[in-house]
């Protein structure tokens, strides 16, 4: 099975994966008879349309992520509305999109076909399936379709069978029997009325804000809403995304970083950076705190320039003087509302925006320092909003002990384990990876860079 070792997949191989994972299934390219050429000689976000059975969701949901290297953009799952998902793939010339809808022929909760009622000869629409698809659908879109198209659709409703015919005019009647007269009188070889694309709109809008629709409609707003300002690179509505990176130093953690923001800013998703250790970009007087204090650098950052060489290596609670326990104390709850305030001036804005903001470290290293077990910690935890995307680069210890030989071995690996174990809890809202940054893997960081595109364009509580 074919499978991309790089980030740039040129459109002809990804259309050559989607055959093979589609295989003998019944399935079909949607749309005019050269759309899958012209996708492949383009340089756009428009989609490569594919219906396959309902019967093969899963599995054909489940083989395009592993052969392609896709992000998931789009994803309906209710049976009163269409059934599809969308992909976003790294093609050589940018994000290419693919969209296959499962089962019933529709567009939102209008119903165009039933599975049942639809004909695939050599992977294409024929009969009334082609003319729902190529004149019905791209009608309730908006649009009156070219001659060409229009022109496909006519002889493909000619060679239908009478039982097509007839269950395709059943079917319209029902779901637009307001033109569902006109639609055939279309595809007989009528002229449309000037007003048709304003009633089948019409139509298509009081569907979708029916009672028994509106649960449907509402779980999936994101899609159905114009997308306004908030528009992303592929023409869809996209969200603001917070990624954390957290790891012991000598972990990759700014070369993950590095990378990732490269290689968004190239696909048009603007990123931004933000540090949330406890060395620098603090607030006044917390520098001097932790001299005084004696705080050690938490998770591993090395921040020899900021606290005295004497109170480098962190101490025992306990063998502190019990002012400074107190003043430990204090300084955790004071670092809590700290990260409260970093987030908001440096990471709310940018997110709500809708630009990815790659955080080096986050609110977790309140758990070990300046007072382990904190409560403080917990309430930062609560007081900041989990990351979309928690990533934790990580290489054999060896390899990051050389990266960073003035940090103890066992210290590094005690710090790499303690960050695995947070990963395990999953965090982030939408993903929770580990990037290996020992050099072993082709395109480490593609898979967060899809976790990315993927987060910024689906809801975290409805991701398939």
């Amino acid at each position: 099975m074919m499978t991309a070792e790089r980030a740039g997949f040129q459109r002809a191989a990804i259309i050559a994966a989607l055959g093979e994972v589609l295989g003998e299934r019944r399935w079909a390219w949607q749309g005019a008879s050269q759309a899958v050429e012209q996708w492949a000689a383009a340089n756009d976000a428009k989609d490569l349309d594919i219906w396959c059975a309902d019967e093969d969701a899963a599995a054909v949901r489940l083989a395009v992520a592993q052969v392609l290297p896709a992000a998931c953009i789009e994803h309906a799952d209710d049976p009163r509305r269409l059934r599809h998902t969308g992909w976003a793939v790294e093609s050589d010339g940018g994000l290419a999109v693919v969209d296959v809808t499962f089962g019933d022929l529709r567009v939102g909760p209008v119903l165009l076909l039933g599975q049942q009622d639809i004909e695939v000869e050599a992977h294409r629409f024929v009969g009334a399936a082609a003319a729902a698809d190529l004149f019905v659908r791209p009608l309730l879109r908006g649009r009156i379709v070219d001659d060409n198209r229009l022109g496909e659709a006519r002889e493909a409703w000619r060679l239908a069978g009478v039982e097509q015919r007839a269950a395709a005019t059943r079917t319209w009647s029902s779901s637009l029997a307001a033109i569902s007269e006109e639609i055939c009188t279309v595809l007989d070889g009528g002229d449309p009325s000037a007003d048709l694309v304003r009633r089948a709109r019409a139509i298509l809008l009081r569907q979708t804000l029916a009672p028994r629709n509106l649960g449907a409609t509402w779980r999936q707003r994101r899609s159905i809403v114009p997308v306004g300002r908030r528009k992303g690179p592929l023409g869809h509505r996209t969200t603001g995304v917070v990624v954390a990176t957290v790891g012991t130093d000598g972990s990759g953690k700014s070369t993950v970083a590095d990378d990732a923001s490269a290689r968004l800013e190239a696909l048009g998703m603007p990123t931004r950076t933000a540090y949330f250790g406890m060395a620098r970009g603090n607030l006044p007087g917390v520098g001097l705190a932790r001299k005084v204090l004696g705080i050690a650098a938490p998770g591993g950052e090395d921040h020899s320039g900021d606290v005295a060489p004497d109170d480098a290596a962190e101490e025992d609670p306990a063998d502190k003087p019990l002012d400074h326990r107190s003043l430990r104390r204090l300084a955790a709850w004071f670092y809590a509302v700290e990260y409260g305030w970093r987030y908001l001036s440096t990471v709310a804005g940018p997110k709500r925006r809708g630009e990815v903001v790659i955080c080096d470290r986050y609110v977790y290293d309140l758990r070990d320092s300046p007072w382990p077990g904190s409560r403080a910690s917990v309430f930062a935890e609560w007081l900041v909003p989990a990351p979309d995307v928690m990533v934790l680069p990580d290489a054999p210890v060896e390899m990051i002990h050389a990266r960073k030989p003035e940090r103890p071995f066992a210290e590094q690996r005690a710090q790499q384990e303690k960050f695995r174990a947070l990963l395990a809890e999953h965090p982030g809202r939408s993903a929770n990876l580990i990037v290996d940054t020992s050099g072993a893997t082709a395109d480490a960081v593609g898979p967060l860079v899809r976790a990315i595109i993927s987060a910024a364009h689906l809801d975290p509580n409805h991701t398939p």
